[in-house]
């Protein structure tokens, strides 16, 4: 009888083992593999696609800015651990660190998931306003190529579809995995883009204030206009300041997105002399689909 409970036992932890991860299952060890990414939405994505079958490290922690931020010596080595980094494409700390990440992690697979996306480059005129004006949409404010590709369902769809090809092909194992749950995934992404491609035709002003223009995605996609407060990536002067206060009243402009990391300060000025709504949104929160469902509800308001 006891040799029987054993033999009961030993099957059972056997399977558990057997059970671990996708990635090996011929392997009986609990470690499981390091993927880098760039920021925590991502780490949402790879979860949402893979469960935890991978340790995920992020590189940007939060309430830091992806413009300008430089990875600790920690996360440096975490990297190191790492067979696979997903970067988003076009960050300005990704564009100041890669060719030192390539350079010290030569084993390191680097993958481009803004691969695919038509990505908005440059500035564009507005109504033919003069650039120091607010009614200039911007891209970025750096110029260049604007990153925030995850920012809008349409363009978030893609994203999704490239990091599940890429841990695919970094674990071919966890393909029937990632494919059953990138479709459940995309149905949700979806489900963002059918609602606020209802809001956006209901929407009498399509045009809102921003601090830092990290909607520019979204606004192209669902047909609305993203004014920012910040100019050259640059806090606003008073003169612009002014300006931007008299085209809002102009425009009846009643919304005002200012990111989490930032200070608000001035957003609240202009909220107040507006007699307008400061909206509070973290495009870097780690809960995706969470963030764009209080957008939406946002512009719903």
């Amino acid at each position: 009888m006891t040799y029987i409970m054993r033999s009961i036992s030993f099957g059972l932890i056997t399977l558990i083992f057997l059970l671990q991860a996708c990635n090996n299952p011929e392997e009986n060890t609990v470690e499981k593999p390091i993927i880098s990414v760039s920021i925590l939405p991502q780490k949402y994505f790879i979860e949402q696609l893979a469960g935890n079958e991978f340790v995920v490290n992020v590189l940007l922690p939060p309430g830091n800015s992806p413009a300008s931020y430089d990875p600790t010596p920690r996360q440096l080595r975490n990297l190191s651990k790492s067979e696979l980094y997903l970067k988003i494409g076009h960050l300005g700390f990704e564009l100041a660190w890669m060719e030192s990440i390539k350079k010290n992690h030569k084993d390191l697979k680097i993958i481009d998931l803004s691969a695919g996306i038509d990505l908005i480059q440059g500035d564009e005129e507005v109504d033919g306003h003069e650039e120091d004006k607010p009614g200039k949409r911007h891209v970025h404010d750096h110029g260049g190529i604007d990153p925030h590709i995850w920012m809008s369902p349409k363009s978030a769809v893609i994203l999704a579809e490239n990091t599940a090809n890429a841990i695919i092909r970094f674990d071919p194992v966890c393909q029937d995995l990632i494919r059953q749950n990138l479709a459940v995934f995309i149905e949700k992404i979806n489900a963002l883009d059918q609602d606020l491609e209802a809001i956006s035709k209901k929407l009498k002003n399509k045009k809102f204030i921003i601090f830092h223009p990290a909607l520019t995605y979204l606004a192209r996609d669902y047909g609305l206009e993203q004014i920012p407060m910040e100019f050259e990536g640059k806090e606003p002067s008073a003169a612009y300041m002014k300006q931007l206060i008299d085209l809002a009243k102009a425009e009846n402009i009643s919304r005002v997105f200012i990111q989490k990391e930032f200070d608000q300060a001035k957003a609240q000025q202009i909220t107040k002399d507006l007699n307008a709504k400061l909206i509070q949104i973290d495009p870097l929160a780690e809960d995706w689909e969470g963030q764009m469902r209080e957008l939406i509800q946002a512009f719903k308001k």
